[in-house]
């Protein structure tokens, strides 16, 4: 086994030869063998033990047992231990995924002090276990590669061996090892999947789990394609410093794998892979003003683009006391004139007739069902319809403002001014009000 380690670790540049390495050893099987694998092959080693405390006496010897270990080898170890519990409760977070998330927070710090990568002890096993739950639980590419052999400061050089010679290598070299009896836990979709379904498999046709993980292997290479083929340049894709992602539809619907393309875009932003499949279907059939939304982000199907941005926090309204002299609403600014003045140079600014203002006035974001009588247009009409006339994005609607006055609005910010409301120079007084954009 140390020669097939050896190759795979050259082949896929993991370490130079020689090179020092931390190995994060649980006392597990798969990291004990790492640990002594690495150690053969010339490489010095520190020893990182991560204590979740989730099993009670049990993880207290299972580090007892790593340190007692790593002592007698003359290895240096570092332990933590990680109140996964409480990130669980605090994060909602299931218990294997906090504890996950803490192990790597962990030992990435670690790596940060020293500038030494971590070697993880995941086999080809691990990877097709891995990519099972990826498929049960909806994927894209980066699901379909499993594990990685090497992810930032993390290295796994035994992704290319299984688990039975694993398992036959620490019997002949006498490795000493413990048991995680959470490990025979149904509770947990990877158990089933490593007791129940991988068996299964093999038993339909020998040699399954071996040649799905050559198809793994296969897919991680896919992948590194699918970069290359540039499937984001393809599609016009611009990103925004603030996040906003931009993609022409008629590209995406061009594209030789605009599925995929909407997944490397949507799925990183948390997107379901169904709602994928459904922004595909409103891109297709050019349903403009579709939106989808994540907690933190949506996508807009606008006329030309396929719009990716922030999910935006709902706008604020403002009242404006009559009292209140010139002042600050806002992105609005605002005051009293003695006389009219010039005429304001686009719609985000407004000279309004005093005497048909009542206050206290309001500044909120418009409403469906909102009206406005436009200037010159001797009746009313919907705010929504002169928005949609005015082609503005369907992600743009929500920060839409109108001045409203005694319920009726006088200004639709930006776009309309309402008949009876603007300053002339028979009026009075006269109310200034301004948007200022950044």
């Amino acid at each position: 086994m140390l020669d097939e380690v050896r190759r795979y670790i050259l082949r896929g540049s993991l370490l130079p030869p020689g090179a020092p390495v931390r190995v994060a050893v649980s006392g597990g099987v798969d990291s004990m063998v790492l640990l002594h694998v690495l150690r053969a092959l010339g490489h010095p080693c520190k020893v990182a033990h991560a204590d979740h405390g989730l099993r009670g006496t049990e993880s207290d010897g299972d580090r007892e047992f790593v340190v007692a270990h790593c002592r007698a080898l003359g290895v240096a170890v570092e332990t933590a231990r990680l109140d996964v519990k409480a990130h669980a409760s605090a994060n909602g977070l299931s218990v294997q995924m906090a504890a996950r998330e803490l192990r790597l927070s962990w030992l990435k710090s670690l790596g940060q002090h020293d500038g030494l990568p971590t070697a993880l002890g995941h086999h080809a096993d691990d990877a097709v276990e891995t990519l099972f739950i990826n498929l049960l639980r909806g994927t894209g590419e980066h699901g379909w590669c499993a594990m990685a052999p090497v992810s930032g400061s993390f290295i796994r050089p035994l992704l290319g061996v299984h688990r039975t010679p694993i398992l036959e290598y620490a019997q002949e070299e006498g490795i000493p090892f413990r048991e995680d009896s959470s490990n025979a836990e149904a509770k947990y979709l990877r158990n089933r999947i490593r007791h129940e379904l991988v068996p299964l498999l093999d038993n339909l046709r020998p040699g399954a789990t071996r040649t799905i993980a050559r198809s793994i292997a296969m897919l991680r290479e896919l992948e590194h394609v699918a970069e290359d083929l540039g499937l984001e340049r393809s599609a016009g894709v611009e990103e925004a410093p603030d996040g906003t992602t931009r993609a022409r539809l008629e590209a995406i619907e061009g594209s030789h794998a605009p599925l995929l393309l909407l997944h490397r875009l949507l799925r990183p932003r948390g997107f379901h892979p169904d709602a994928i499949e459904r922004v595909l279907e409103a891109v297709r059939a050019h349903a403009t003003g579709s939106l989808f939304a994540t907690q933190r982000w949506q996508a807009c199907v606008d006329r030309k683009h396929l719009i990716i941005s922030p999910a935006a926090e709902p706008a604020p309204s403002y009242s404006i006391e009559q009292e209140s002299g010139h002042g600050i609403a806002g992105p609005f600014s605002f005051g009293w004139m003695d006389q009219r003045g010039g005429v304001p140079a686009s719609m985000d600014e407004v000279l309004l007739d005093a005497d048909r203002l009542s206050f206290p006035m309001e500044l909120r974001p418009w409403r469906h069902g909102d009206r406005i009588r436009p200037i010159g247009l001797h009746g009313t009409k919907l705010v929504s319809d002169i928005l949609i006339d005015a082609k503005v994005p369907r992600s743009e609607k929500p920060s839409t403002y109108v001045l409203v006055s005694a319920g009726e609005v006088a200004w639709l910010v930006g776009h309309r001014l309402a008949e009876g409301f603007q300053a002339s120079d028979r009026s009075r007084r006269v109310w200034h009000c301004r948007l200022h954009k950044n």
